[in-house]
């Protein structure tokens, strides 16, 4: 049996078609863990979630984490190392006693505090960074432009200007004492004058007639002329009913097969000639309950 151990390896990726909170939520159910520790395990950087498992419970955590919604890698144990959490070092015992292994909900935890203490030296160094360029405007004699926390969404379809900078604008009059209405009877709305001419269809007529019945359709000159057969009757004449109209030399001439009859008579009616006879299946009926009448 190989002694090779995994580490299971989260980045903060999540697997292709699942929602990022619905990913959290199946984490917190899965790690039993709250929303803030969860959290951390997006920043970013390499987490091992599980570390000195053989193949098949490496692969069996990776299933699990893969259906979760969490993409993880297994690496050699060891081969992965933890991003380094800013933390106080502490004072080294006169007798050193080797540390204790982190469980995941340490980890977890100095994860978080180690980004809480990143995002507050990020805040301290915008909020030095802006009193630097607030002071330099003050300088150059720049005024600061508005306070953006006072700013808000106006409503859909408001006019962004306030009413002395919108620009007014007269009505137009519009004279309409020539347009009436017309019923809905009327179909269309223009008038006569007004519609188009309708397009005549030029429809080709030839002068043809009707001939009359048995009349040949056929003219003179378009008939052609046919050779007549020359055929002499002098030699032909009607056979008598039922004659054979094909002569003897016009026959084809048929060999007659010789049918070899060995001695065989003919069985008197009813003999067994001793073929296979069909098994028939008597059934004998239950005639006790039939009585003659009197």
């Amino acid at each position: 049996m190989s002694n090779e151990e995994f580490d299971i390896i989260f980045r903060g990726d999540i697997v292709f078609g699942h929602q990022l909170a619905d990913v959290k939520l199946r984490l917190q159910q899965l790690f039993k863990a709250d929303a803030a520790k969860v959290d951390a395990l997006f920043s970013g950087r390499p987490v091992p979630l599980k570390r000195g498992l053989d193949k098949a419970s490496a692969e069996k955590y990776k299933d699990a984490l893969t259906r979760a919604g969490a993409q993880v890698d297994i690496v050699a144990a060891g081969e992965t190392k933890a991003a380094p959490i800013a933390r106080p070092v502490p004072t080294a015992p006169t007798n050193p006693t080797p540390a204790a292994p982190l469980t995941l909900a340490q980890r977890i935890e100095q994860q978080a505090a180690a980004d809480k203490e990143a995002a507050e030296k990020a805040a301290l160094k915008r909020e030095q960074d802006e009193r630097e360029q607030a002071a330099r405007d003050a300088a150059q004699g720049i005024v600061p432009s508005a306070n953006k926390d006072s700013w808000s969404l106006a409503p859909v379809g408001s006019y962004m200007l306030p009413p002395s900078e919108q620009v007014a604008e007269e009505p137009v009059a519009i004279d309409t004492s020539a347009i009436s209405l017309r019923p809905a009877e009327a179909g269309n709305i223009l008038d006569a004058n007004e519609q188009p001419p309708a397009p005549v269809a030029t429809v080709i007529a030839p002068d043809f007639n009707v001939a009359e019945a048995g009349a040949d359709l056929v003219r003179a000159d378009e008939k052609m002329d046919l050779p007549l057969l020359e055929i002499e009757l002098e030699d032909w004449g009607l056979a008598d009913l039922g004659e054979d109209l094909i002569l003897a030399t016009e026959k084809p001439q048929v060999a007659m097969p010789v049918i070899h009859i060995p001695n065989v008579d003919l069985a008197p009616a009813g003999a067994d000639l001793g073929q296979l006879r069909p098994y028939v299946n008597v059934i004998i009926p239950d005639v006790s309950g039939i009585r003659l009448a009197d």
